[in-house]
């Protein structure tokens, strides 16, 4: 029996996702401004042809690469979700999620050069800004659920929050590209930890003391401990 041969749009597609594989290992080993179609097409042994009858550029296949990432990290996002039912647990495995997905730190300086080509490029800035805001809207989502169940409030609004500890976390995996033996995985996630406590306080109308440590922290040492760790050399 005869395979049915492929369709011309599955043929496209998988030539697309193969270009978009390839891409992406490009991009992590020479950096954005050096990487080109060229080398992406040789790497993923198609012609440069089959590259531009899917991407017009290098940053509209840039932006099929870290789309796809995101929705990788978007789907471990709602799993965590459908299982933990704290706070603290909620971010700790957000934030563990992030570092399985850049563990050196190499995609954040690839992202870092993109988005200095993006500052004059107006539409790559807006189309990074609208992918980062997808992938956002659900952790803020997640966060706030929990935060709201658990009587708690930030100091800050949640899309600040959000912003906040994401360019910490983008920052100290830079770090750690530089730096690993200092940056280590534990210390990020603490220091993501810690700003979260900091930010966070028991709402005003639920009537109990400013216990945030209650909903957030629930090892020994509490708050402060977090602290202490988040600090460690």
């Amino acid at each position: 029996m005869r395979l049915a041969r492929r369709s011309r749009e599955q043929q496209k597609a998988e030539t697309r996702a193969r270009l978009i594989g390839y891409a992406h290992r490009v991009f992590l080993r020479y950096g954005f401004h050096a990487a080109t179609l060229e080398q992406i097409a040789l790497e993923a042994g198609v012609t440069k042809g089959a590259v531009y009858s899917n991407f017009d550029s290098k940053a509209q296949l840039f932006l099929a690469v870290s789309g796809t990432r995101m929705e990788e990290r978007v789907q471990g996002y709602r799993r965590v979700r459908s299982t933990v039912t704290r706070l603290e647990s909620l971010v700790r495995e957000f934030v563990r999620i992030m570092i399985r997905h850049d563990p050196d730190g190499r995609w954040a300086s690839v992202v870092a050069e993109a988005w200095a080509v993006a500052a004059s490029d107006e539409q790559f800035r807006l189309a990074l800004i609208e992918q980062s805001a997808r992938g956002n809207m659900v952790i803020i989502d997640a966060v706030r659920n929990l935060a709201e169940r658990g009587g708690v409030e930030f100091r800050l609004p949640m899309e600040r929050m959000n912003t906040l500890c994401t360019a910490l976390l983008r920052g100290m995996l830079l770090q750690r590209l530089l730096d690993p033996a200092a940056v280590t995985a534990e210390l990020i996630e603490e220091t993501l930890i810690a700003v979260i406590h900091s930010m966070a306080r028991s709402r005003a109308r639920s009537g109990r003391k400013d216990d945030d440590g209650e909903h957030l922290a629930h090892r020994p040492g509490g708050r402060a401990a977090v602290r202490r760790r988040a600090h460690r050399p």
